[in-house]
C-alpha cells in the first residue's frame, strides 16, 4: 500500500484531486490516506480511466451512474459507461436536457441485459419525453450494432427499439454544489461517497432552501439558463447581478440575450471575464494553469473568455481574439471548449502560417474536418501549389466527402447549425462550412483542385 498522493483522485469519489478536496481536513485530523485496494467503481472509471472530448458527456456518465447504481450489476453499468464513452467521443452528441441521454442509456442497458423496464417509466424517472428517449436510444443502439462488439453478458447483440429538465449549465451548478458538500464529508469508503452522491441527486430541488445571496443568485441563474424568452432571461440575469455582482454567468447571459451588436456582446463578456479573474485571483491562475477546466468554478470564466474572443473576431480584432484563444489553451491544454478550431481559423485568417502549422503539429492526431481541410489551406499558404496538396486533399475528402459541395455552393447551407454532429458526416460538413467557407472563397484557385463533392 502507498499513501494517497496530493494529485491523486480524492478517496471520497468527488472527482477532484485530493489536494483540492479532503487533504486539509485529513491533515487537521492527522489522518493518512492510503491508495484504496478496492476494485474500481464506475465513478473511478469515469473520472480517472476515460478521456472525454466534452465535459458534459462526463457529467452525463456520472448522472447515469448515480441513477443506476444498486439497480443493476456493477459490471453491466461499467460496460454501458464504456460504450457511452466510445459513442460520445465518436458522435459528439449535443443536448440541452441533461436527463435525455442518462434515460436512453438506462433503457439501452435494460434492452441489452434483459431487464423489464418501459420507456414510459424511464421517461418519467428522468423527466424527459418518451419520443426523445426513444430517438436517442435508437441512435445509441444503431451505433452499438455498427461499431462495437457485443457487450459481455448481453443476450442478443442485435437488439433494436423502435420535457422538462435541466440545461447543462444548471447541471454544472448542481455538480459544484455536490463537490462542495462532498468536501465537507469524511467518507471511509468510496461506496459511502457514492451513496451520498445518489441521495443528493435524488433530492428534489424544491426541498433545498437558499440562505445566502450567492445561493439565491445561483438559483435565479438556474432558472435563467432554461428560460426561452430572451427578455425574461435578461431580467433574471440582472436580478442575479444585484445579489451577486461577481456572477460571471450573469454577464454571459447578458452577452447572449441583451446584446444587439458584437460590440455589446464583447462588452458583457469582457465584464464577466474581468470579474472572474478578480474572483479567482492571480495565485489561483498560477497554481492551476493547465488544469482549469477540471475545476468546475472556473467554467463561467472560461465561457466568458471564449465568448469575448469570438466577439473580438467578429469585430475584426483578430490579434485580441488570438491572444485569448491562446491563453485558453494554456489554461486548458485538453481544450474541452474546442478553442483549437477557432484559433486555427484565426491564424489562417491573419496569414500566420507558421503559427497555424505549429498548432496543427501540436494536435497532430486531430482528425476533424476543421483540421483536415485547414491542413490544405496552411500548406497552400506556406508553399503554394506543392505536390503535398493532392495527398492532403485526398485525406480530407476521405474523412468528410460532404464538405466540398458546401464550399463550392453546390449545396445550400442551412441557416441553423445542427443539434449534433458526427465525425465525417453531413452535419460536420455544415458546421465546418458555416465557420470557414470565407477562407476558401478568397482562394478560388485552391478550391478548384478538388471536386464539388456529394
Amino acid at each position: 500500500m502507498q499513501r494517497l498522493g496530493r494529485n491523486d483522485p480524492c478517496h471520497c469519489g468527488s472527482g477532484l484531486k485530493y489536494k483540492k478536496c479532503c487533504l486539509n481536513k485529513d491533515e487537521k485530523g492527522n489522518v493518512t490516506r492510503l491508495t484504496p485496494p478496492n476494485p474500481k467503481t464506475p465513478a473511478d472509471i469515469i473520472n480517472t480511466e476515460l478521456t472525454w472530448a466534452n465535459e458534459l458527456h462526463k457529467i452525463i456518465a456520472m448522472y447515469f451512474f448515480s441513477q443506476t447504481i444498486g439497480l443493476y450489476e456493477t459490471e453491466e453499468i461499467d460496460n454501458v459507461i464504456l460504450m457511452w464513452n466510445d459513442y460520445a467521443n465518436e458522435v459528439v452528441p449535443i443536448t440541452k436536457k441533461i436527463g435525455v441521454y442518462p434515460a436512453a442509456l438506462e433503457y439501452v442497458l435494460c434492452q441489452i441485459y434483459g431487464y423489464e423496464n418501459t420507456q414510459s417509466s424511464l421517461a418519467e424517472k428522468y423527466e424527459v419525453s418518451v419520443g426523445t428517449l426513444s430517438q436517442r436510444a435508437n441512435q445509441i443502439l444503431s451505433f452499438l450494432d455498427e461499431h462495437l462488439p457485443q457487450l459481455p453478458g448481453s443476450p442478443d447483440p442485435t437488439v433494436s427499439v423502435a420535457s422538462h429538465s435541466k440545461s447543462r449549465f444548471v447541471m454544472e451548478q448542481e455538480m459544484q454544489r455536490l463537490h462542495a458538500l462532498l468536501g465537507e464529508q469524511n467518507f471511509e469508503t468510496i461506496e459511502d461517497a457514492n451513496v451520498f452522491l445518489q441521495q443528493q441527486l435524488n433530492q428534489k430541488p424544491a426541498g433545498r432552501k437558499s440562505v445566502t445571496k450567492l445561493e439565491q443568485a445561483a438559483e435565479i441563474l438556474s432558472v435563467a439558463w432554461d428560460e426561452p424568452n430572451p427578455q425574461q432571461r435578461t431580467k433574471l440575469a440582472q436580478d442575479a447581478l444585484l445579489l451577486d455582482p461577481n456572477s460571471v454567468d450573469a454577464y454571459n447571459i447578458l452577452a447572449e440575450c441583451a446584446s444587439s451588436t458584437p460590440k455589446d456582446m464583447a462588452y458583457y463578456y469582457k465584464q464577466g471575464m474581468l470579474v472572474g479573474e478578480k474572483h479567482l485571483g492571480e495565485a489561483f491562475f498560477a497554481e492551476n494553469k493547465g488544469y482549469f477546466w477540471g475545476y468546475l468554478p472556473t467554467r463561467p470564466y472560461m465561457r466568458a473568455k471564449k465568448g469575448y474572443a469570438e466577439a473580438c473576431a467578429e469585430l475584426g480584432n483578430m490579434p485580441e481574439a488570438i491572444k485569448h484563444y491562446r491563453e485558453l489553451l494554456e489554461l486548458n491544454p485538453n481544450d474541452n471548449q474546442g478553442v483549437r478550431d477557432l484559433l486555427l481559423s484565426a491564424y489562417i485568417e491573419t496569414l500566420e502560417w507558421s503559427n497555424a502549422a505549429t498548432l496543427i503539429k501540436r494536435f497532430d492526431g486531430e482528425g476533424s474536418a476543421t483540421f483536415n481541410y485547414s491542413r490544405i489551406l496552411v500548406e497552400y499558404g506556406m508553399n503554394g501549389q506543392s505536390s503535398k496538396l493532392a495527398t492532403l486533399i485526398k485525406k480530407a475528402t476521405a474523412h468528410n466527402p460532404y464538405v466540398p459541395a458546401y464550399l463550392h455552393g453546390k449545396k445550400r447551407l442551412p441557416r441553423e447549425m445542427p443539434e449534433f454532429m458526427g465525425y465525417g458526416d453531413d452535419r460536420e460538413a455544415i458546421v465546418y462550412a458555416h465557420l470557414n467557407r470565407h477562407l476558401w472563397m478568397v482562394r478560388p484557385e485552391l478550391l478548384r483542385l478538388f471536386p464539388a463533392g456529394r
